[in-house]
């Protein structure tokens, strides 16, 4: 039973990487695709990601440290979705208020899920051994700053989807 246990979660950390390697890959190769066939492959990949990640144990008490050495980098591919993703790019936030309507921006979203993965599989590349620190990464990544992200990239993919804007 507790062999069986093991070869599932192995399986299911194997399919996480998967779809980070894949995710990581579409961001990295954008200009291959239209807006609306990238935003289709994202809105389906994003909710294995999320599912994978919950498999993960809590986060840890410890304090994870983020980096954000890379924020010329961060900019420039905020700036290049924004102007990729155009009116499909913002959406509303929370309840309408008549004076304080709050917007969200899915290449924002986007930015901070493609780093916060892409370190957790630059540990892996560098070495296998890294798993362990690279899922501790992403666990820890995706409760303390990354989580609400993801989530609510899911959430505006999905009324693309609804509305077949996408």
């Amino acid at each position: 039973m507790l062999r069986e246990k093991r070869n599932k979660t192995s399986k299911q950390i194997q399919e996480l990487q998967q779809s980070a390697q894949r995710f990581c890959f579409l961001v990295e190769n954008i200009n291959g695709y239209g807006p609306s066939g990238w935003l289709m492959e994202i809105s389906q990949l994003l909710p294995r990601i999320h599912s994978g990640i919950g498999l993960l144990d809590n986060p840890s008490q410890a304090e994870c440290l983020f980096s954000l050495a890379d924020i010329d980098e961060r900019f420039e591919l905020f700036c290049y979705l924004k102007k990729f993703l155009g009116k499909k790019d913002g959406y509303e936030v929370g309840e309408e208020l008549s004076d304080n309507e709050l917007y969200g921006s899915l290449a924002e979203d986007l930015v901070d899920l493609y780093f916060e993965i892409k370190r957790g599989l630059d540990l892996l590349y560098a070495d296998k051994a890294n798993l362990g620190a690279a899922l501790s990464l992403w666990r820890d990544g995706f409760f303390l700053r990354w989580g609400k992200h993801l989530i609510d990239a899911e959430r505006h993919l999905y009324d693309l989807r609804v509305h077949r804007q996408i």
